[in-house]
């Protein structure tokens, strides 16, 4: 082959490889999340170097530096000067919040099954206090969407989410109530998660329906999150209400301080 056809083929393979119009920031970064989660990088263990992920994934260096940067700011990392970068020993042991408490991956890695089970979804007119947290006009349609997050089959966390009708694409007769809701919002409402907003107190189980969904003892202590959900537009989506029985799952988060 003349040295013009292997130059050819040289550039032809270079367009071919990831680069940062195709392979982002926030790519790079859920990759490494996912090989930290799935321990492909064991806890404690060293990860490669900036030049090897550089090389990867085709990205530069500053990219690969921020993606890292993120990673540490949430613990998930330790990166020793002149030693590396590290998978923190201890990242199975706890949850990282990440903006959004993933339900399924607490009780996941918590050594559980986790499952959900529909308990209803309805439509009705929104209160005073929604259309005020969810930025619509009181009496405007809501979707009432209640859910129960079951570890190895024992109920957990009793969770209603309430979202404007509106942001619904299509009238449908079916919606998949076992989505996680970042899933469930990005295949009915096209809409995208970008932050939430949590406030946790706790609450008594005084109520018939806490009561028999979570299988409690009636003045039970339970916590409860109260979270709106929000997208990259600071548009709220979703209002809320999770009441946990800390007795099946217990809660625990990291947060770094470097």
């Amino acid at each position: 082959m003349s040295y013009f056809w292997v130059t050819i083929v040289i550039c032809f393979l270079a367009m071919m490889q990831p680069n940062e119009a195709k392979l982002n920031i926030e790519q790079v970064e859920a990759t490494l999340r996912q090989r930290i989660g799935q321990k492909v990088y064991q806890p404690g263990v060293q990860m490669p170097t900036e030049l090897a992920l550089t090389a990867e994934f085709g990205v530069s260096r500053a990219t690969i530096r921020t993606v890292l940067t993120r990673l540490a700011n949430e613990g998930l990392i330790f990166r020793r000067q002149g030693a590396g970068t590290y998978v923190n020993q201890r990242v199975g042991e706890v949850n990282t919040l990440r903006g959004l408490l993933d339900y399924g991956r607490l009780i996941a890695e918590a050594g559980y099954q986790p499952a959900i089970q529909p308990i209803s979804m309805l439509t009705r007119d929104a209160t005073a206090e929604e259309a005020r947290v969810l930025n619509v006009v009181e009496g405007e349609p809501v979707v009432v969407l209640v859910r129960l997050f079951l570890a190895d089959e024992r109920p957990f966390i009793l969770a209603t989410n309430v979202m404007p009708q509106k942001l619904f694409k299509a009238n449908g007769d079916f919606y998949d109530g076992r989505l996680p809701l970042h899933n469930f919002l990005h295949q009915y409402c096209a809409q995208t998660i970008g932050y939430a907003i949590y406030e946790i107190r706790p609450r008594l189980a005084d109520d018939e329906k806490t009561i028999q969904l979570l299988d409690c003892q009636p003045g039970r202590l339970l916590l409860q999150f109260s979270t709106i959900f929000y997208n990259q537009e600071n548009r709220p989506l979703v209002w809320g209400h999770s009441t946990y029985d800390d007795s099946v799952v217990k809660l625990r988060f990291m947060q770094s301080w470097v």
